[in-house]
């Protein structure tokens, strides 16, 4: 009877290192946003200028310094999708599996966003991503695989995109790393993005959703419409120092204009320190009244 049921035993514990499957969440079903990290930038937007706090580098500053809110009105940017490392920043998301009709295994997760509706497919399978030279994609070529009850997703062939609203922007070289962490009805969504054209580090992100149980994804309609008249070609953007704007949010708050000019070093609290020591920008003082004695 010690017999039996000892192997019994060895064979649970077999079943049980042989199924690291059990260690895994489920992760399909509808998620509602929270937004309650960086809302301001999740809801409007970013202002012109405001880039402390990312790892930016000289190439990622004049590619902001140069954009223009206008470009938006541009009938071929209208209904452009945000690409996979953006999306969840406001968007809720839904996500669904395939399974192997045999194995039951799951060969691929799939999520689909409130903005455009953009779906992207996470293969499970084991493939490898494509050559470099393949076909990139807004939701680039997505590659998964459970570490412990994490989902850690590698993304790779994303075309060029915005690490935010604000003209700053992502290249078609970066890397996506996402981690999927469930705990209950949360699901936390840590992205880190790494691109050698314009990020000097990661950039890291956290997002936040809550479990919705009979959320449906509605379809997200747009067309393209003339907004602004403006002759055939014409590409909104200011050249190289002459965007008037970039100092408004600096002035706004009364920082320094070094600080919201980001790069790595604006991330760490250590900077504050060195803050002490700039001038911070002011908004020029309203002009007597005429006729005002002075």
């Amino acid at each position: 009877m010690r017999g039996i049921r000892a192997v019994g035993i060895a064979t649970v514990m077999t079943i049980w290192a042989a199924g690291p499957s059990w260690a895994q969440v489920d992760l399909e079903g509808g998620w509602a946003a929270r937004q309650h990290e960086d809302g301001p930038e999740r809801g409007g937007g970013p202002e012109v200028g405001e880039y402390q706090g990312l790892p930016i580098n000289d190439a990622a500053r004049m590619r902001g310094d140069s954009w223009s809110a206008s470009l938006w009105t541009v009938p071929e940017h209208q209904c452009i999708p945000h690409p996979a490392d953006y999306g969840p920043n406001f968007s809720p998301v839904r996500i669904w599996k395939d399974l192997d009709p045999v194995t039951r295994d799951v060969v691929a997760y799939h999520t689909e966003m409130g903005w455009m509706n953009p779906v992207r497919t996470i293969w499970m399978d084991g493939r490898s991503h494509p050559p470099e030279y393949a076909p990139h994609t807004w939701q680039g070529f997505s590659t998964g695989k459970w570490e412990g009850d994490v989902l850690t997703v590698t993304t790779t062939h994303l075309k060029p995109g915005y690490v935010r609203r604000n003209g700053l922007a992502r290249s078609e070289k970066a890397t996506l790393l996402e981690h999927f962490i469930r705990n209950g009805n949360i699901l936390t969504w840590i992205s880190i993005v790494s691109d050698p054209v314009y990020l000097t580090e990661p950039y890291i992100k956290s997002r936040n959703f809550f479990y919705d149980p009979g959320y449906q994804m509605a379809l997200y309609p747009c067309s393209v419409d003339i907004e602004v008249e403006r002759p055939a070609g014409e590409i909104p953007h200011y050249l190289p120092g002459t965007n008037p704007y970039l100092d408004e949010f600096a002035m706004k708050w009364a920082l320094p204009r070094e600080a919201v000019r980001g790069g790595a070093e604006t991330m760490y609290p250590e900077y504050m320190e060195k803050m002490k020591g700039m001038t911070p920008l002011r908004k020029p003082a309203a002009p007597a009244p005429a006729g005002a004695k002075r």
